[in-house]
This record gives C-alpha cells, structure tokens and sequence, in this order.
C-alpha cells in the first residue's frame, strides 16, 4: 500500500541524526527512499525543509541534502 503524506521537518532531522536504523523516524525516511510514502509538498515546505537541514548545528553535507530533497521531489 502507498500512503500520501506531508512529512514534518523533524522527522527528516530525526531521521538523519538516528543512531539506530530501525528508529521510527528512519523508518519513515526509508519508506520514502522506496516509494511506499508520497511526500506532499509545496514550495514554502521545500523552503522550510532546504532551510532547517542547512543549518550549521547539523552538519549534513550537501550531498545528503541534495539526495533528500530529490526524493521528497519525485
């Protein structure tokens, strides 16, 4: 079953940050990665999402961004 669904921006922060790969938050980001959640999305939350994970306090490279932000696109 697929499931439609706008995805909090914590929830990708949780999910990138999880030192468990069997966290709730990774387990949603996976689903995504293999198409069994749609992300619903308009440009204010791709904003909101490239803004947030672009953050200092994280340190995500831009590569993981990128590869994020993509998905959550197609």
């Amino acid at each position: 079953m697929v499931y439609y669904a706008v995805i909090d921006t914590n929830v990708f922060i949780s999910a990138l940050l999880a030192k468990r790969a069997d966290s709730p938050t990774v387990r949603v980001l996976d689903a995504v990665f293999e198409g069994r959640i749609i992300p619903l999305y308009h440009e204010d939350i791709l904003a909101e999402y490239d803004e947030v994970l672009h953050r200092n306090k994280f340190h995500f490279k831009e590569e993981t961004i990128r590869l994020l932000l993509n998905a959550i696109i197609q």
